[in-house]
This record gives C-alpha cells, structure tokens and sequence, in this order.
C-alpha cells in the first residue's frame, strides 16, 4: 500500500491560513470590545489617553446649541452659514449638537467661563467625526501635510459665516478666496512658476485652482498628482496623449509628462522644460546620426520629421502617429 506524502510546504500553507483567520477572528473581537471599553472609562482615564482633548462630546451628553447661543451669538448665526446648512440638511439633531461636535464637551465651561474650559479652536479629531474618511487617505496622498502638522483649520474657514469668507467664493469652506491663494501662502515656488509666460490658466489671468489637479483629501485617483508614470493627473485633460502606443516614447514611461513639461509654469512654450525642442530632444538622443548637421538649423527641428512625440501606433522612430 503506497502512502501519499505531502510537501511540508502544504502543511506550512495550511497552519499560516489557520493562523490568519483566527487573528482575524481576534481582531473583530477586541474591535468590538473597545468602544463599550471607552465608554466605561472614567474623566482621569480619559484625560491620561488622550480622549478629554480630542474635542469631541459624548452624543448622549451635550449642550445643545440654544444654551450657547445665550452668551455667544455665534450660536444663532451658525446656521446661516455654509456649514450650518449642511449640517441641518443631513438631518437628525446633528446641528443641535454641532456646538460641542466642534468644541467638545461644554458642562465645565458652563460653569467656569473661561478659555481654559472649552475648545476655542476645533481639532482635527472634532472635524474627522463627520469627515472620517479624510483622514486614512491624506497619510498616504499628502504625507507632508500631516508630518508638518498641517491642520484642518489651516486650510478651512471655521464654520461662522461671520469669520469665514463670503457666500459668493466658490469654495466658502476655505482659509482664502480661492484654492490657488491658499495652497500659494505655503508653496510659493509653485506658485510663481504658474505666474510665468505659460502656464495653466482660466482665461487671461487667473491660474489653474492646485485643486484641479492635486486632491490634498486623497479623494480621487490623481491623489498626490501622479504625475509621473503613464500621465496621472495629466491625461485626464490631455486624453488625446494618452496612448497606449505601440511605439511609446520612453521618458514617459519614467518620468511622465514632467520628463519634457513644467506642471506650474514655464517662460517655453508649451510649457517645456528647455527654450527649444532641440536642446530638450539633445539632453537623451545624444547619439545622433552622422548626417544630422546640428549646425543646419533643419536638423535642429526634430518635430519636423519625428511628428509622434508622444508615443507612434506606426513607426518606431514616431515619423508618424
């Protein structure tokens, strides 16, 4: 009778699913366990986690909004505003509560009067409680945001519509008139460069919103503007570049569209990196053939005969599209 062995490997297989599932089935648990854990916690156990700061409030001990509205006329004119709207369209007692959503729990302001005893200024862990998902996706997208302790309320207006911009700004949620201002008072290098002869512009002045390509919420696919690869961000305009080819040019399969383009702003036309075609075609093709006269100025017109700059379905030398 002849017995059937099996590799060891199988059984290694075998024993790391069986692990796998059961921290899975652990981690379910404990997930499970640690909100009712937190809610049994008492003030001093908050305090030492972290949680007393978080400028959050219990959803079943708050202060509703008519009793801060008594001493803060803030609290009347808030839903007036783009944010108190929103809130009172999503229903429920969610703009009632919006005072301590934002500042947090309010019971020892009420009886101390002091900035020491509220929140003036809401934190990020007030705003992630009805923007949870902004979060996870702007660690990877905008990694440098959050390394920089870059908060929401650099970037956003607070909700008052007597401290935030006015009704007739197309974003009134943010910390400037438009989205190109507030991302120029820190990258002011890009800023600059989208002020140059060429550059992304709507109509004759006004330069792209970063917005249109850059998601800084990581809420889209462009995320942290893939500009490299096969286009990222870049291709969802310029889809006739988009290719696949048969016969790509490969710089863009390195760099993207950056390897030949400035994204910002360039003094070249068509925002290339170098003042003429030659000089950028010369920084790869080094190698030339010997019957391209350089001296002759009709072999320093590469796009005259090389017309499939960005990739060819018919010719590898991209002497046709």
């Amino acid at each position: 009778m002849t017995t059937l062995r099996l590799p060891e490997s199988t059984f290694t297989l075998r024993a790391a699913a069986m692990l796998a599932a059961l921290a899975a089935v652990l981690l379910a648990l404990a997930l499970m366990v640690v909100p009712a854990a937190a809610q049994e916690m008492g003030t001093d156990e908050m305090a030492d986690s972290g949680m007393a700061d978080s400028g959050m409030a219990d959803a079943d001990d708050y202060v509703p909004r008519e009793i801060c509205a008594g001493c803060h006329e803030q609290g009347d004119t808030f839903p007036e505003g783009h944010h108190g709207r929103l809130m009172a369209r999503a229903g429920g007692d969610l703009l009632e509560r919006s005072c301590t959503i934002c500042h947090g729990p309010a019971e020892k302001h009420i009886e101390e009067t002091s900035k020491e005893t509220i929140n003036r200024f809401p934190k990020d862990d007030a705003c992630l409680t009805c923007h949870p998902s902004a979060k996870g996706r702007m660690s990877l997208t905008t990694p440098a945001h959050q390394r920089f302790g870059v908060a929401c309320l650099d970037c956003h207006a607070p909700g008052h519509p007597e401290l935030a911009h006015g009704e007739s700004k197309a974003e009134p949620m943010l910390a400037a008139d438009t989205a190109f201002e507030l991302c120029a008072s820190c990258h002011r290098p890009q800023a600059s460069a989208a002020r140059r002869p060429f550059a992304h512009r709507e109509g004759v002045d006004r330069p792209f919103d970063c917005t249109n390509c850059h998601a800084v919420h990581g809420d889209n696919r462009t995320g942290r503007l893939l500009a490299v690869g096969d286009g990222g961000a870049c291709v969802a305009c310029h889809t006739e570049k988009t290719g696949p080819f048969v016969y790509p040019h490969p710089p863009r399969g390195v760099n993207g569209c950056t390897a030949c383009h400035e994204p910002h702003g360039s003094n070249n036309p068509r925002l290339l990196t170098r003042r003429t075609v030659s000089s950028l075609c010369l920084e790869c093709h080094t190698n030339v053939p010997s019957f391209h006269d350089l001296t002759q100025a009709r072999y320093r017109a590469c796009q005259t005969c090389h017309v499939a700059v960005h990739g060819s379905n018919r010719d590898r030398a991209l002497f046709d599209e």
